[in-house]
């Protein structure tokens, strides 16, 4: 089978989960009809905006890896399948694990449920990358070594960040908040994959 129908049932989760972020913000309320007034409306749904930012790249960034490995990988059979609803699975959440994020900013609970979530979104389609790259029978170009080595690394280092920030957050919550800050913005770095874009 092609993978054709995969990817576009990943492009519909992707977009809808995206969306599910923005819909879920909370309404400020406004007391007054001043500046002042809706600026403090605007602070009381800091974290939510926060997290809404924070997940949205993130997501985003993992649409991109998962638009790219289907670059080189074209044809799919049942145990790519099941890896690859294994990770919309996880995307799915992402929404769900955000609202609870943006309710208990700096909970531990809170920080351990995002942060294994988005660990596991990374997992999930690192499994399947694996898969797929080592299926030569699923391949439709040749996969450059040098592409093995940058998307590897792309796909643990946020698993290995965020499992700093769960350990950080028993502590320190505020610092694993910023943990979550930064670790998508390194994603948006220049890389040695992106000469290798359609």
């Amino acid at each position: 089978m092609t993978s054709l129908r995969l990817e576009a049932l990943g492009d519909g989760i992707f977009s809808i989960a995206m969306t599910i972020l923005a819909i879920e913000l909370t309404v400020p309320v406004v007391k007054g009809n001043q500046w002042k007034d809706f600026g403090e409306g605007l602070h009381f749904i800091m974290h939510d905006l926060l997290c809404y930012a924070i997940s949205f790249l993130v997501l985003g960034i993992m649409w991109f890896g998962h638009r790219m490995m289907f670059e080189y990988i074209g044809r799919s059979n049942r145990y790519f399948i099941f890896l690859g609803i294994l990770f919309y699975l996880m995307v799915c959440l992402v929404p769900f694990s955000t609202r609870l994020l943006a309710t208990y900013t700096f909970q531990w609970f809170a920080i351990l449920m995002y942060g294994t979530n988005l660990s596991l979104c990374n997992l999930t389609l690192y499994a399947q990358w694996q898969y797929g790259r080592h299926r030569k029978s699923l391949a439709h170009t040749p996969i450059p070594n040098e592409v093995i080595k940058e998307a590897n690394l792309l796909f643990l280092l946020s698993p290995v960040v965020y499992t700093i920030s769960i350990v950080v957050s028993f502590f320190m919550p505020v610092i694993s908040i910023g943990i979550f800050i930064i670790t998508p913005l390194l994603y948006l770095l220049p890389n040695k994959l992106d000469k290798y874009l359609p």
